[in-house]
């Protein structure tokens, strides 16, 4: 097997960006950047490298995602995923994974993520898999990425009982991640 460079991006890592918050006020920062450091301690149990980058520099979206994407050719990351969660209005549920739009690999890893979610979480909703473009949100992410990238939306963190689930099943939740990036590099 050939060793593989894995980066765990934690969504809204840049100066003064904590992301949407959850029902009990926690950001999506502050959700996940310990549960990608519980994610990369899985992954380093592989025969694999696990990359936290939970620091990106730039002062805006636009910038922080052109310093994340050099970054990710710097350190020779193989693919990356980011750690999100969504918001809406309260009804709101379900996981869902983005990719690029072109990319068939992204697309691959998104499934990959999908189908262990679907294992780990069979009563949790899929919203499926959604294709970027450069205009999404999101999409700057994905495109600019030198490797395979997918943004990760486990549940809505404006949902009460999405929130109290994955609050209380992080370790679950990291478990479900690692064995999708895995199995995709299977």
């Amino acid at each position: 097997m050939n060793k593989k460079t894995i980066a765990i991006c934690v969504g809204h890592s840049r100066s003064n960006d904590d992301g949407a918050e959850n029902v009990d006020g926690v950001t999506e920062w502050a959700f996940n950047q310990p549960l990608a450091k519980q994610v990369c301690a899985l992954v380093a149990q592989t025969a694999h490298n696990a990359v936290l980058v939970d620091l990106y520099n730039g002062p805006s979206y636009g910038s922080a995602m052109r310093w994340l994407a050099e970054h990710l050719k710097e350190i020779k990351a193989d693919v990356a995923v980011e750690l999100h969660f969504n918001s809406a209005g309260s009804l709101a549920t379900g996981y869902e994974f983005l990719y690029c739009g072109v990319s068939p690999k992204g697309l691959t890893l998104a499934s990959k993520l999908s189908a262990s979610f679907a294992k780990a979480f069979p009563e949790q909703k899929s919203r499926g898999l959604k294709a970027l473009n450069k205009n999404d949100r999101g999409g700057t992410f994905v495109m600019k990425t030198h490797c395979p990238a997918v943004i990760c939306e486990p549940f809505f963190g404006s949902n009460r009982k999405d929130s109290d689930f994955f609050t209380a099943h992080k370790e679950e939740l990291a478990k479900a991640y690692a064995e999708g990036i895995l199995n995709w590099l299977a």
